[in-house]
């Protein structure tokens, strides 16, 4: 009878605790994100780490606002003879649909927007060795107006913390979409 009664308490208090975690509220408006990946600069030759810092707004249900700042740096290409070196710094604003609303524990969302590249180049331009040895290196930036298009699913582990991953591509305004950069990250992020 004891085993039956004892049985019946812990049966009673997962029910409880399972109804608790159900309904959770994911609706903080404001969390921040970071992430790390890979993603290809230029027309897909150079393989970049890329670091993104990432703070979103929730408007409603379906709409998502986001501001970031990204980092990148080209881990090299050992075919190059004269050491290539690229990096960029990027800053973005971004708009995002969740069709599946964005109040549950899986977030899917698709988005696009608006972002500030400013990429770096340097590389060694030409190697003398006679009559002495004289290296000349070869220095390059650019800034440019793009666009986003982002597809991004985040899942909740707890009410405050987040893990998720993006796709993105990033094209220049004024060359008609030419690629810039894409790539993909793994985020972490926390809610405030």
């Amino acid at each position: 009878m004891k085993k039956i009664f004892f049985l019946t308490i812990i049966v009673i208090h997962f029910l409880s605790i399972s109804k608790i975690v159900a309904q959770q509220d994911y609706s903080n408006k404001f969390d921040f994100k970071f992430g790390t990946g890979i993603g290809f600069m230029g027309w897909g030759d150079l393989l970049a780490v890329c670091f993104e810092n990432e703070l979103n707004y929730k408007i409603n249900d379906y709409f998502t606002t986001s501001v970031g700042v990204g980092y990148g740096r080209n881990i090299g290409n050992s075919n190059d003879v004269f050491e290539q070196h690229n990096d960029y710094l990027l800053g973005s604003v971004n708009g995002f649909i969740s069709p599946f609303r964005n109040n549950r524990r899986n977030n899917f969302k698709v988005g696009g927007g608006y972002t500030y590249l400013n990429q770096a180049a340097s590389y060694i331009a030409a190697i003398y060795h006679y009559p002495y040895e004289d290296i000349r290196y070869y220095k390059d930036g650019y800034s440019a107006h793009c666009f986003n298009v982002i597809v991004e699913d985040e899942y909740r582990i707890t009410t405050r913390l987040m893990i998720g991953a993006k796709l993105f591509y990033t094209g220049d305004i004024k060359d008609g979409g030419s690629g810039e950069l894409f790539g993909g990250l793994i985020k972490f992020g926390v809610a405030l």
